[in-house]
């Protein structure tokens, strides 16, 4: 129990220092960039509909247009792991949805 709540405290904080999210508004004529630099990195997604973005840019239910989205993202040694129905990790990722 203890080794699971370590990798949930992980996870929590990568999800926390390394993650951008836009939802519900309107980006118009705009450059989205993703730079992020990702070494050795644990991103875990446990239970239901969880979700863990680790380096990554996320828009939810935003509209999104005549911009520019860049994927720059350098990645090495990272481990995404995804339990759970409905769950998602996304590494040095660009998710619109």
């Amino acid at each position: 129990m203890k080794t699971l709540i370590t990798l949930a405290v992980v996870a929590l904080t990568a999800f926390v220092s390394t993650s951008s999210f836009a939802e519900g508004s309107k980006i118009q004529g705009s450059t989205i960039v993703n730079a992020s630099s990702n070494n050795g990195n644990l991103g875990v997604a446990l239970g239901k509909d969880s979700t863990v973005n680790t380096g990554s840019v996320s828009i939810k239910g935003s509209e999104v247009k005549g911009s520019t989205v860049i994927n720059a993202s350098q990645n090495a040694g990272n481990l995404g792991v995804a339990l759970g129905k409905g769950s998602t990790v996304n590494t040095g990722s660009v998710d619109i949805k």
